[in-house]
């Protein structure tokens, strides 16, 4: 019996502790951890960069551009693919974390953008609206500077195309002038095809076989032949997108070439000599794209011409003042002047228009500093659905 109590003592001790005099003393608890601190909250503005290609509203195909530009924190970066909610109708649609291009230190970029690509049965008549709160950070996060996680609430919209001073309104407010209508009906073909080709000889020649874009890799050694790759990866786009669109294709993304041969020398050094000879001309099933060591005399610091009577477009000597760089707004450039050799002028050339020369590119197309196949409007594709019939 004695021995039962040695043992129960023992086991005491062993489990509670005992004091000085051999009392046993109840467990202490350990310290408890020190709450975290709270999740830092910065406010942002969200702005929308985008205007939608017809009147009545953003058309399927179309981006809905979106920039959130952070108030305090200028240096906030992005882990992973945060989207942002963007509210069209009765549905919440997801935009996309859309990353800057690799712009040069002296060129930084604070806030974040993100797209949405418009759905065949996206609508809203009123007007988008984005929330306060319409981050989601299910896919990643915002950092500041020093790596902490930030939470980001919205607390104005600004409709940036609405006018010159485009007003701010609270978040869940509707946007009229971005309203949505989805799949419009396809336009009535008139004049399209006739005023095109007083604008374009390539246009006549349409049988039906889509275009060849080839890129001649005539451009200096800071452009790499990967860059020069890489300019045609929008016209494979967008061959994708007309398809989609109107059921077959108009223009296909071809190969870096060498110079043609007969080229004279000196071809590509002065813009306006090409435009009168056509040194080096295209194939009628083929449109070219390549470096010309000049500037634009009609209006000079451009990036690009197009020389619609040779079937080519060229990429101007003040494009390498910020090449490398990939995609910056060398893309939407490259859209920009194939359609002019598809028989397009811009949006606000009226003298071409009263003269009956082209049909209107749309407003987002002729402002060539957008992200690229992006700038190709619904509109844009159902003209070229009249300039070029299917079969030809």
């Amino acid at each position: 019996m004695r021995r039962w109590w040695l043992l129960l003592a023992a086991l005491l001790a062993a489990g509670c502790g005992t004091g000085t005099d051999g009392t046993p003393v109840a467990p202490t608890s350990p310290a408890p951890a020190p709450a975290p601190p709270p999740t830092p909250t910065v406010r942002a503005v969200a702005q929308i960069l985008s205007a939608p290609g017809l009147p009545d509203g953003y058309t399927e195909g179309e981006s809905i551009l979106a920039l959130v530009d952070f108030e305090f924190e200028r240096n906030v970066s992005v882990e992973g693919a945060p989207r942002l909610a963007i509210e069209i109708g009765e549905h919440v649609r997801l935009a996309d974390f859309l990353p800057w291009p690799d712009w040069p230190p002296e060129r930084p970029r604070w806030g974040q953008r993100f797209e949405y690509v418009v759905a065949p049965d996206d609508a809203d008549a009123d007007g988008i609206s984005i929330a306060a709160d319409a981050f989601d950070f299910s896919e990643g996060a915002f950092l500041t500077e020093a790596g902490v996680e930030v939470e980001v609430e919205i607390y104005a919209v600004a409709a940036k195309h609405v006018d010159q001073n485009p007003a701010q309104v609270e978040p869940g407010e509707s946007l009229a002038a971005h309203a949505v209508v989805g799949r419009p009906p396809p336009r009535v073909c008139t004049d399209e095809r006739e005023r095109a080709m007083n604008h374009s000889r390539w246009v006549e020649w349409w049988d039906g076989t889509p275009y060849r874009v080839d890129m001649i890799g005539n451009f200096p050694e800071v452009v790499t032949e990967a860059d020069v790759v890489q300019l045609l990866e929008p016209v494979a786009l967008l061959a994708d997108k007309i398809e989609q669109q109107v059921d077959y294709r108009i223009v296909e993304a071809g190969d870096v070439i060498p110079v043609p041969a007969g080229a004279p020398p000196g071809w590509n050094t002065d813009e306006q000599r090409y435009r009168r000879t056509c040194p080096v001309l295209a194939d009628r099933n083929q449109i070219l794209g390549f470096y010309m060591d000049d500037t634009n005399h009609g209006s000079p610091g451009t990036d690009g011409q197009a020389n619609a009577y040779c079937g080519s477009f060229s990429y101007m000597r003040p494009v390498l003042e910020y090449w490398p760089c990939p995609g910056c707004e060398r893309d939407a450039l490259t859209m920009h002047e194939l359609f002019h050799v598809l028989g397009f002028v811009h949006d606000d050339d009226d003298d071409f228009i009263a003269r009956g020369q082209g049909v209107r590119m749309s407003a987002a197309l002729t402002w060539d500093g957008w992200p690229g196949v992006e700038t190709v409007m619904w509109t844009d594709i159902d003209l070229l659905r009249c300039i070029f019939p299917e079969g030809g």
